[in-house]
């Protein structure tokens, strides 16, 4: 059977590669999206009421995940990248239908001659990501919290200190103007620790210099002594 799948939009974020996005929604409360939809619907009258929920969820598709084959186990980040378990038991964006889900927060419902945008944050998805459905969240039945969380029960910490050196601290300060909460978005990212699970408890690599494309800049890091200090933010072309 044939099913009528097409994505209503696309998804615009400051997640430029798979690198750094948050394993998990609001993780990073603060980072944005805007989700804009194609022209078939683009209707105001498909988003009314909508304002009136302070969340939604996203169905969207895994774009740079399709492949022909699909791994029946995987190694998840939250066990270190060591141990395997169930593609059915992970978030794993390899799936035999790459679709994802996130419950993300509802900003605002913009309205302009194009039909209407949605304004986000909290968003854990790449840019430029089909979305194929959107649904209201609802806290009194979508929110279960006796729900157990498996080999994942509690929020990740990583333990990290985040500092900025002088020259990130002011480059901050400029983006800032188009970018509110720049250094806070960049500090929750971080706090996440971005790196692949085997390297969790590695705290000390001061020769070693990490980037993450973030928005339009490469944003330079390291860890050094129990803490990650931000180099610098440069502009990509």
């Amino acid at each position: 059977m044939e099913y009528p799948f097409k994505p209503i939009g696309t998804l615009h974020t400051c997640f430029k590669e798979k690198f750094g996005i948050p394993r998990q929604m609001n993780l990073v409360k603060n980072a944005p999206g805007t989700l804009v939809f194609h022209p078939e619907f683009a209707r105001e009258e498909a988003v009314r009421e909508l304002s009136g929920f302070s969340h939604i969820w996203l169905i969207f598709v895994f774009h740079k995940a399709v492949t022909n084959t699909w791994p029946v186990m995987v190694r998840p980040p939250r066990l270190g990248g060591n141990k395997k378990v169930g593609v059915f038991a992970s978030r794993s964006p390899f799936r035999p239908n790459p679709v994802g889900m996130s419950a993300v927060r509802l900003k605002s419902v913009e309205i302009n001659s194009r039909g209407p945008i949605l304004h986000l944050a909290g968003v854990d998805i790449l840019d430029n990501t089909p979305v194929l459905d959107i649904k209201p969240y609802l806290p009194y039945s979508d929110s279960i919290p006796q729900a157990k969380g498996g080999f994942a029960p509690t929020p990740p910490e990583s333990g990290f200190h985040i500092n900025f050196s002088d020259k990130a601290l002011g480059q901050c300060t400029l983006l800032e103007k188009d970018i509110p909460d720049l250094r806070s978005i960049i500090t929750q990212v971080l706090e996440n620790d971005p790196r692949p699970g085997y390297c969790s408890d590695i705290t000390n690599e001061p020769d070693r210099l990490y980037g993450i494309r973030l928005f339009d800049f490469d944003l330079k890091w390291r860890v050094i002594d129990g803490g990650i200090q931000v180099i610098s933010l440069e502009h990509t072309l």
